[in-house]
């Protein structure tokens, strides 16, 4: 059972977001193709998975802390009153391991990715431990890319590399049966310290008056649409939605790159670039969030 599903992160949402209405720097630019890349090894990762998960308790995505420590963690099963967590990274190309690290063809030094792995585990146990719980972690890395090799690498049953996948799946998986009480009470527990609205301290520098106002294509990101009565269609790649939904989805925008600022009627008309009535974007919002009244000015949460 898939407890909590894969999306993209709040990093990768807001990189997304200013890709398309402003222009990154190099760095910004090979930060958010890092943010796509990975997330598209995540995707890999859960389809090698998808055939073999009909037992156990799957959370993809979850940001967690341990007192002042934020860590990330790309899937966590539980099951069998194990909770196994996998770290995924999609590299791609030759390296060779020397010393107990893992370096590129030209000489430069990969982060430890167990060592991230083992971080997250300790702390993801003392924090299960302070809420009463006494669970077996096992960690993996995974490395989902098929171009992937590291020379002279020595046998780890911490690593798991895509020919090995299936089998550690199946045989995994094979192992479980019905979730257990105990089980469930866990994965719950473990959902309910998902932080959904974390934001990490390194994203971009961006302001209001510096980003492309419009509708954005939710698939192809294209601002050029053509709109009926009730429907927006993309001119560029077809996608159909009715206005209602690209007004809802343009102040959820708003919300996550501007989460300080009040939701406003003006504001959401603004950054859609004036095309719809602002009598038309209230309704909206009425309809979808709670309205406050400070001064002369409604706002919305």
């Amino acid at each position: 059972m898939i407890l909590k599903t894969r999306t993209k992160s709040v990093t990768h949402r807001v990189y997304e977001l200013l890709h398309h209405r402003m222009n990154l720097s190099a760095k910004e630019k090979r930060d958010y193709e890092n943010q796509v890349k990975g997330f598209e090894g995540e995707l890999q990762f859960d389809s090698f998975m998808k055939p073999y998960h009909e037992s156990g308790i799957v959370l993809n995505g979850l940001n967690l802390s341990n007192g002042d420590y934020e860590f990330q963690v790309d899937s966590c099963i539980v099951l069998n009153d194990v909770l196994y967590l996998y770290e995924v990274k999609n590299y791609s190309g030759s390296y060779y391991y020397k010393d107990g690290q893992i370096y590129s063809q030209s000489g430069y030094l990969l982060l430890s990715p167990l060592g991230q792995t083992d971080r997250s585990m300790v702390h993801f146990h003392n924090k299960l431990r302070s809420l009463g719980f006494r669970v077996q972690i096992k960690p993996y890395v995974v490395f989902v890319h098929p171009d992937f090799f590291v020379h002279s690498f020595p046998p780890n049953d911490s690593f798991l590399f895509p020919n090995q996948l299936h089998a550690h799946f199946k045989h995994m998986f094979s192992q479980g049966g019905q979730e257990t009480i105990k089980e469930t009470r866990l994965a719950n527990q473990i959902l309910a310290l998902h932080n959904e609205n974390y934001r990490p301290k390194n994203l971009p520098e961006y302001r209001w008056e510096d980003l492309r106002k419009g509708i954005l294509c939710p698939e192809c990101f294209s601002f050029e649409h053509a709109d009926t009565r009730q429907t927006c269609f993309c001119v560029a790649c077809g996608h159909k939605e009715t206005i209602a939904d690209a007004i809802l989805r343009s102040a959820k925008e708003i919300w996550l790159l501007f989460s300080d600022m009040r939701l406003t009627t003006n504001l959401v008309w603004e950054w859609c670039g004036g095309i719809y009535s602002k009598e038309r974007i209230r309704i909206v919002l009425k309809k979808n969030f709670q309205s406050h009244l400070s001064r002369r000015m409604t706002y919305y949460t």
